[in-house]
């Protein structure tokens, strides 16, 4: 074989097994990014709350603080202090209770509401014991 024919040759070998080894790499997989799930809503935080009964309207404030279903936190008002809450919140029905003491007397309180699909408000009905039904409305503390 003739050195030129030779070269060719090897020339030739040579591209073939560059073009098969680039041929045979592929691409990596692109990675789509893993979107970041977004939280489910809450109602923990505080809450500014307008309770209005046929003989009064009050603004107490709420503190809720959710883990799951479940709802601890507490209730104050400027006449009668921060008082401890338990409750459940099932899909955005929120019903809640405590015991408050008014001038030495103990007051159970159950309310229930329906927390707004944006979980920026909530509206419903309270039974207070010895002083009977209200509505009550709250709005996230600013």
């Amino acid at each position: 074989m003739s050195s030129h024919i030779r070269t060719l040759v090897v020339g030739a070998a040579v591209a073939i097994a560059v073009v098969a080894g680039l041929a045979a790499q592929t691409a990596p997989p692109k990675q789509t990014p893993t979107p970041t799930p977004t939280p489910a809503p809450t109602i923990t935080g505080k809450w500014t709350v307008t309770l209005v009964t046929d003989a009064f309207t009050s603004t107490p404030s709420l503190e809720f603080v959710q883990d799951g279903e479940k709802i601890t936190g507490a209730y104050e008002s400027a006449r009668y202090g921060k008082t401890p809450l338990k409750g459940t919140l099932k899909a955005r029905a929120l019903e809640f209770s405590f015991t408050l003491s008014a001038e030495g007397t103990d007051v159970p309180m159950a309310y229930r509401g329906d927390v707004a699909a944006d979980f920026q408000s909530i509206k419903g009905t309270a039974e207070l014991t010895g002083i009977g039904s209200a509505t009550w409305t709250a709005t996230r503390a600013k």
